[in-house]
């Protein structure tokens, strides 16, 4: 086999290191006969070995396509003055240890970095998304302020004392062994450390089990909500003292609808996204699956905050 046949089948491809810095200046690269950088080639064509759109798995058209809806560095409908309304009642400086837990592309980090002066640490499971966003943070110049680690949120093992600061937002709703997860988060921060995270939970009794059920398997990754009333309960048996636990439902599906609406304004006034659109509306049924769940009083967004006690010498 030939080597311009291997590229023309997709065989080979530039490295990932090599696409992404491509993908950030806005082109896409012809790979070559050893697998090389190439040259790059007109933006519109789809990235190769991307496949069909899908919400399964982190591709860098996903990757695109979230960035498009949500904003530099974003795989979650996240807006800045949701991040500032999270992370404000914090007192973030850049004397505090900060992490965060899910930093996907590590959009929310960066902008924590900048807004505060800070150092954060972020935390993700996903191995594709933590290289971009270590390299989206390479060429945003803030790898200084930003690095990230890997973890497995079920096995969950951050080094003790290591954090004043963690934050999340929609980043454990998919754990299961959420007790060990809380545990340890508590065990992580420091004397009177503080912890804010905002999440899909359920409110009560569920009414109709077999809707949650059917949106659950729907998803990319299997939920396990907790009631909210339970996660007070078990935040406050691992130590933390619990004191806000607020409902932002309608707060969080606006945010959702404003996004995919200025995203149909922009399209209606001529900005183009390709191929992405296909992916972009693949997203755009993830969303509304979410959304739908909300109306029907199933699903809930809460923002919930505790502390870690001072200790008592």
């Amino acid at each position: 086999m030939s080597a311009g046949r291997k590229v023309a089948e997709g065989d080979a491809k530039p490295p990932l290191k090599a696409r992404l810095r491509a993908w950030w200046d806005g082109y896409e690269l012809a790979a070559d006969a050893e697998g090389g950088t190439g040259e790059p080639a007109p933006s519109a064509a789809p990235p190769r070995d991307d496949g069909p759109p899908t919400v399964k798995g982190w591709s860098l058209s996903r990757q695109q396509s979230v960035v498009t809806l949500f904003g530099e560095g974003m795989v979650r409908c996240i807006p800045d003055d949701a991040k500032s309304r999270l992370t404000k009642p914090l007192g973030i400086n850049k004397k505090l240890s900060v992490a965060e837990l899910g930093a996907g592309l590590g959009g929310f980090a960066r902008w924590v970095a900048h807004e505060y002066d800070a150092y954060v640490t972020g935390y993700e499971t996903d191995p594709i998304l933590m290289e971009a966003g270590s390299e989206m943070t390479k060429m945003a110049g803030r790898a200084r302020h930003v690095s990230f680690l890997p973890c497995d949120f079920e096995k969950f093992t951050p080094k003790p004392r290591s954090a004043d600061i963690v934050y999340a937002s929609e980043a454990l709703f998919h754990v299961r062994n959420k007790p060990d997860a809380f545990r340890a988060i508590y065990d992580m921060l420091r004397p009177s450390g503080q912890f804010m995270m905002s999440d899909y939970m359920l409110q009560g009794k569920v009414k109709d089990a077999s809707a949650l059920k059917d949106w659950q398997q729907a998803e990319p990754l299997p939920p396990h909500l907790m009631e909210v009333q339970e996660a007070r309960k078990l935040l406050t048996a691992i130590g933390f003292e619990v004191s806000i636990a607020e409902n932002i439902t309608a707060e969080y599906k606006a945010n959702v609808m404003r996004a995919f609406a200025d995203y149909a304004t922009r399209t209606g006034n001529g900005e183009k996204s390709g191929h992405l659109h296909n992916w972009i509306l693949k997203e755009g049924e993830l969303w509304l699956n979410r959304t739908r769940m909300m109306d029907a009083g199933i699903l809930q967004v809460f923002r919930i905050y505790a502390r870690k006690p001072v200790e008592i010498t």
